[in-house]
């Protein structure tokens, strides 16, 4: 369909800024990838802010994979769903228990809407079956395989909260999304699509930007250069430039114009004319900021159809995801009776992917792109998950609240950190803060605590020790009195994990006793690939996903203290309940039980919101003192 939308040119006038809530101070809060785990952190940390009301006092969320399924639900869902159905209310530890009672909140109960519903049906099991059912389906037209974790984001992650409707394709919508209705009708072009065919922000919620990246093989070294590209209830695009300028994002286009076909070579002048094939929806968004599942999900199938037995299973899964819809078209179309449908389609799935050579590269997404800029031209272009370049969701928002001035509004940032890394100590090192390292130029080694400056080498996309994440420092880390701001953001992690006063010397005995935060002011340095300008302050409150035995301990139920306890033990299966509790593993704990998902958002709506928690305070003071 011809159409027409709005660009926004990178130095022009900043749409984030504009149509945000100007009436709320500069404060942002980041979620971060990792699947469900970072999910239903995302949720415990919405709903402790709700509990203290802090959560009108957020005028920006950034998130990333998982943080965005979490975000992306809790910014477009409908007024007919209420808070209290989607994040429920905080109980404190005692009253947390296994089974129904008098004053206690049973844990291995949801509600219809709750978050927790997302991560419940996302089993290995189901996921694995949607996989060998879908590449089946489409087996003559292996060109469909990219859509598969699309088309997954939207049955599991968007459909249950009634943010799909239904496209053409499994992997489409009907419906784009954008900030308000009155914001359409106002500012819209004419030749837009129909207001009634979108998504709109609920009433008081945060602005929301949520982040993938734009890819490019580098030629002859097998490796991957990313451009940081954004989604927001107004625009989409990236707002820098690839180093050898590959890639340039130039801007943003209105989101329901992106992935368009630019009608014209050059888009410079708004609005632009575009042709519509399928709407740029919330599916298109989510699963491109969690794109790492595609590979992951589809690189772990590969593995599993080697074996005979697991294929069985695998097909037994496959037949559970054919619909009344494809039984008939099947039916319709074969030229043979068939007495059991769902019994033919596991015996033909298992048969194909038996004999079927997957290629990893046709499931990675993609979509068409094009530059905002004076020569600009349409070209099919891969998309990565947000968290393979800033798995913190800190680059997208200082990106889009960026207005390219010297002396810029300060930002205030809540960043929460849903690692699966432990914080602990090896050798004397402390394991903390891993993912926040690029920002300020530093390679971290998870494995034992050290971590050093990118190298010239590692920051040349040329040379074949080539690092992504090298390019995409945005924090001054110049020390001062021997300390380096990442060096004091790993110690004020460990030392607020083991329960120490601010300047007081960490008891290594007590480690992962209390929530894990730093507060500190940092400065931005000048980066071309997200488009960030030097001199900017940014106050940030990082907060990292680790134990809190004060909590664990306070828990009533001693039963599930005893289960929560076997889960986090070494021995303990890839699948055992609670395994690595609170560090879900991103993959084997993609789908998680109801007790699970739950037991991880109280804890964390604990840190936020409860008295006996040191972060509480501290998180009002940040918040508030934004003014």
């Amino acid at each position: 369909m011809k159409n027409k939308a709005n660009i926004y040119p990178t130095g022009g006038t900043n749409p984030t800024i504009t149509h945000s809530d100007s009436s709320l101070n500069n404060v942002g809060v980041c979620f971060s990838g990792g699947g469900s785990r970072a999910l239903t952190c995302a949720w415990g940390q919405l709903l402790g802010l709700k509990t203290v009301g802090l959560d009108s006092s957020t005028r920006y969320i950034s998130s990333v994979s998982g943080g965005t399924w979490a975000s992306s639900i809790y910014t477009y869902l409908s007024d007919t769903i209420s808070d209290e159905a989607l994040l429920g209310t905080y109980t404190v530890p005692a009253d947390l228990s296994l089974s129904d009672g008098t004053d206690v909140f049973n844990i291995n109960t949801l509600g219809q809407h709750s978050l927790g519903q997302a991560p419940l049906g996302m089993t290995l099991k189901a996921l694995l079956g949607s996989i060998a059912f879908f590449s089946w389906w489409y087996r003559e037209d292996k060109e469909n395989y990219k859509w598969l974790w699309a088309s997954i984001v939207a049955n599991y992650i968007l459909e249950p909260y009634g943010l799909r409707k239904r496209g053409r394709y499994p992997w489409s919508s009907k419906y784009s999304f954008s900030l308000s209705l009155e914001y359409a009708n106002q500012s819209f072009p004419p030749q837009s699509p129909s207001t009634d065919d979108f998504f709109f922000v609920r009433s008081g919620r945060p602005f929301l930007i949520m982040n993938d990246n734009i890819m490019e093989k580098i030629s002859g070294s097998g490796k991957i250069v990313q451009l940081p590209n954004q989604a927001t209830p107004i625009s989409t695009g990236a707002q820098g430039q690839t180093p050898d300028g590959s890639i340039i994002g130039g801007g943003s286009v209105e989101s329901y114009g992106y992935s368009s076909t630019l009608e014209s070579n050059s888009a410079s002048t708004s609005p632009v004319k575009v042709t519509i094939d399928q709407a740029y929806s919330l599916i298109d968004s989510v699963s491109t900021s969690s794109a790492f599942f595609a590979e992951a999900l589809a690189q772990y199938f590969m593995t599993e159809a080697t074996d005979s037995g697991k294929r069985e299973a695998i097909a037994s899964q496959a037949r559970k995801h054919a619909t009344a819809e494809h039984k008939e078209h099947l039916l319709s179309s074969l030229k043979e009776d068939v007495d059991d449908v769902e019994e033919f389609i596991e015996h033909s799935v298992k048969d194909f992917i038996e004999k079927e050579a997957f290629e990893l590269s046709d499931f990675v997404p993609s979509y068409n792109y094009w530059p905002i800029g004076e020569a600009s031209e349409n070209a099919q272009t891969l998309y990565t998950d947000g968290g393979t370049l800033d798995n913190t969701g800190v680059i997208g928002m200082l990106a889009q609240t960026d207005t390219g001035e010297a002396n810029q509004a300060p930002m205030w940032l809540v960043v929460f950190d849903n690692t699966s890394t432990p914080l602990e100590k090896k050798s004397d090192n402390i394991i903390a803060g891993a993912q926040a390292a690029p920002l300020f130029g530093m390679s971290f080694n998870t494995d034992n605590g050290t971590y050093q400056a990118f190298t010239s080498d590692e920051k040349d996309p040329a040379n074949q020790a080539f690092v992504a994440t090298s390019l995409i420092t945005v924090f001054d880390n110049k020390a001062d009195k021997g300390q380096t701001p990442f060096d004091a953001l790993v110690q004020g992690l460990y030392a607020t994990n083991c329960g120490a006063a601010r300047g007081t010397t960490p008891d290594d005995a007590t480690v992962n006793t209390a929530p894990a935060f730093h507060q500190m002011t940092l400065t931005t340095v000048g980066n071309t690939l997200a488009n960030i300008t030097a001199g900017r302050a940014v106050h940030v409150l990082y907060v990292q996903n680790a134990k809190m035995l004060n909590w664990q301990n306070g828990i009533g139920d001693s039963t599930l203290k005893t289960d929560i306890a076997a889960g986090q033990e070494a021995s303990a299966g890839n699948f055992a309940d609670f395994k690595d509790f609170p560090n879900y593993s991103t993959i084997f704990k993609i789908g998680l039980l109801e007790k699970e998902s739950n037991a991880l958002s109280q804890m964390w709506a604990w840190a936020l919101a409860d008295d006996g928690s040191q972060l509480k305070p501290v998180l009002a003071a940040f918040m508030n003192g934004a003014a």
